[in-house]
């Protein structure tokens, strides 16, 4: 009796483990079915958390015309006329009279890589360029006391009309003299160029261009009508001068008898040359405001 109960025992333990290793393989089959169902899924909803299509904008270069910078009329609206300042505020040395007024000055402190011309060229958005296009110009020049830093360049052409590089260039030596001269401070000159340019032009040089095309069409009918009076002008200014050529020891700067400093240089800075070739021998440069 005792071994047949012995056995059923057994039995019934043989069948629990049976039925049980059976579960244990049916659970392991359902997982890793469902982990190969996760693995698989393409399910599009992502993490609350996951930068999902994220994409961050590139900044794109400002766009100049005319129209924006300043009332002149450009002949490409890709040319700035007047530098963006976000770009361009203007840099200065720590400088001196004295120092800006040295003859060589500029020529000393210039320094400007090509790499550093190329980046101002990237910030404008200027991609491509003809040869004489552009110069990338200091908006602060040397002669004024400003700095070589990208701050102060921006790429300024040769070609708008009536405003470009070569009529800044006129109000640049002019305030350089002025300066020299003792007419106006270092401070003042730099915060007028860097300010707006066009309008320090017709504050100290003139009202606009004397080359630009509107001043040209605008003369011509009065330039018919006052001929006479102009030849006599010109006449009695000859007779009321000497002829000589006038010279400022500062600023290195020559003035003709019909220049409109000429009787502006103080005595103790004056020299006077024979011609115009011989203050340019002498080292000495026709004053910018002098119609050429």
């Amino acid at each position: 009796m005792e071994v047949l109960v012995e056995s059923n025992l057994n039995n019934m333990r043989l069948r629990y483990s049976t039925i049980q290793t059976s579960l244990m393989i049916v659970c392991a089959g359902l997982m890793i079915a469902c982990g190969n169902s996760d693995t698989t899924n393409n399910s599009p909803i992502a993490s609350p958390n996951a930068n999902v299509g994220v994409v961050t904008p590139t900044p794109t270069p400002p766009s100049y015309s005319s129209s924006n910078n300043s009332p002149a009329t450009a002949s490409t609206n890709s040319s700035p006329i007047l530098p963006d300042a976000r770009l361009t505020p203007g840099d200065a040395l720590d400088v001196t009279r004295d120092d800006i007024c040295t003859p060589g000055y500029s020529k000393k402190v210039r320094n400007v890589p090509q790499s550093i011309k190329e980046e101002a060229y990237r910030e404008y958005g200027i991609a491509s360029r003809e040869p004489g296009e552009y110069e990338v110009d200091h908006l602060i020049s040397l002669e004024l006391g400003g700095s070589n830093s990208i701050k102060n360049l921006w790429p300024e052409s040769f070609r708008t009309e009536p405003w470009n590089a070569k009529v800044k260039d006129k109000l640049e030596n002019t305030l350089h003299e002025m300066i020299c001269n003792g007419q106006i401070d270092i401070k003042t000159a730099q915060r007028e160029i860097a300010g707006n340019w066009i309008e320090a032009y017709k504050k100290y040089v003139a009202a606009e261009p004397s080359g630009s095309t509107h001043s040209r069409n605008t003369g011509k009918s009065s330039n018919r009508s006052s001929s006479t009076s102009n030849s006599n002008l010109s006449e009695s200014r000859t007779e009321t001068t000497t002829g000589a050529v006038v010279g400022n020891k500062n600023s290195h700067i020559y003035h003709r008898p019909d220049c409109p400093d000429y009787d502006k240089i103080s005595q103790s800075n004056r020299v006077e040359f024979k011609s115009a070739e011989e203050a340019e021998a002498n080292g000495y440069r026709l004053a910018g405001n002098c119609t050429h």
